[in-house]
């Protein structure tokens, strides 16, 4: 049976990483989406840092990934995160990622 999983991998906070993240978003996306198709990720996307969170969407500046994943281990999980652009390339702060198994609220859909 399936474990379920969040992630939370904030981004580094260096001065090239929205440049970095520009010029891997593409395959990140992509394969988040076949992940997504074939019922592994279940739900996510990109968080705003507090700094850049209002009304404003210009003004928004993106703090890292949040995502619900399926998997049948804690390794196997970690495996589809490392597997991933951002962790690859190092646009996710690896020391800073928490992958944690949750137990949803009885009838949630994912």
């Amino acid at each position: 049976m399936s474990r379920k999983f969040a992630l939370f991998a904030p981004y580094i906070t260096s001065p090239d990483a929205p440049a970095l993240r520009a010029r891997i978003h593409t395959p990140h996306v992509a394969r988040l989406k076949e992940l997504l198709a074939a019922g592994v990720i279940k739900f996510g996307g990109p968080f705003y840092n507090d700094a850049g969170a209002g009304e404003n969407a210009a003004q928004r500046a993106f703090g890292g990934t949040f995502l619900l994943l399926e998997a049948e281990s804690h390794e196997e999980a970690l495996k589809i995160i490392q597997a991933d652009e951002y962790y690859k390339e190092g646009l996710w702060d690896v020391a800073h990622i928490r992958l944690v198994e949750y137990n949803p609220l009885s009838g949630y859909p994912f």
